[in-house]
């Protein structure tokens, strides 16, 4: 699994890269705060691309750690309806922040955004028809959802965490939590269930092959959302690895 994770290793090194999140320390506080509220329509998304994986998924295990995943997203350990969700947790942390409510509420998803949205579900619809389906959907929920996710939340925390501190209940939890997705050949029940179940199920050349096509799928629909928050001289230069 050591070339795998040297693969994925060189995609989260271009990613941590990327402009938009290498300068987010700079970035003016208008700026910050489109950022921040375009990245929660992702999060607004995620329980829609755990559901749809969950329904192409065959692997019975597979099935079962993704919906131990979705439901941590909506804890409830004591009386039903009195835990905030994750979502709530991140418009929490939004506002402390500094953002209006009513820019929060009057916020829209850019087109760069829906086509994010867009490209990912399409992403796990069409790997639901793969003779590797299994692998394809669990590498995309992976990358997209803890790998790449605790990425960004650590680049963001640079920012944001001079200015929350311990009071945050999202953008510091979920970097932490997140982080411990990586290595795949570290992976353990308790540290990276979707990873340990991958590596079981990447059994053929094949299959590796479909790995790595997926993760670079994933790393492009990753990319081209944060390219959004980029001046089109930026956009225009060889920054980018092929």
């Amino acid at each position: 699994m050591r070339d795998l994770d040297e693969f994925e290793d060189g995609l989260i090194d271009q990613f941590r890269n990327h402009p938009a999140l290498r300068g987010v320390t700079d970035l003016p506080q208008e700026e910050l705060q489109n950022v921040l509220l375009q990245r929660r329509f992702l999060s607004l998304a995620c329980t829609m691309v755990y559901d749809l994986a969950i329904d192409l998924l065959t692997d019975e295990r597979s099935i079962r750690i993704a919906r131990v995943i979705i439901r941590e997203k909506y804890p409830d350990n004591t009386s039903p309806g009195s835990t905030p969700s994750h979502r709530e947790d991140m418009m929490a942390d939004i506002l402390a922040l500094g953002v209006p409510r009513e820019t929060l509420v009057r916020s829209r998803k850019s087109l760069a955004t829906s086509a994010c949205v867009d490209t990912t579900m399409e992403l796990i619809a069409t790997a639901g028809d793969s003779a590797h389906a299994d692998v394809e959907l669990l590498t995309i929920l992976r990358l997209w959802g803890e790998v790449l996710a605790s990425v960004e939340y650590g680049e963001l925390w640079r920012r944001i965490g001079p200015v929350l501190g311990d009071k945050s209940v999202f953008y510091y939890p979920r970097h932490m939590h997140d982080a411990t997705s990586h290595p795949l050949a570290a992976a353990s029940p308790l540290s990276d269930r979707l990873g340990l179940r991958l590596v079981q199920l990447i059994d053929s050349r094949e299959a590796r092959e479909r790995f790595h096509e997926t993760e670079q799928a994933v790393f492009a629909v990753k990319m081209a959302f944060y390219d959004q928050f980029l001046p089109q001289t930026v956009l225009a230069g060889p920054w980018r690895t092929p």
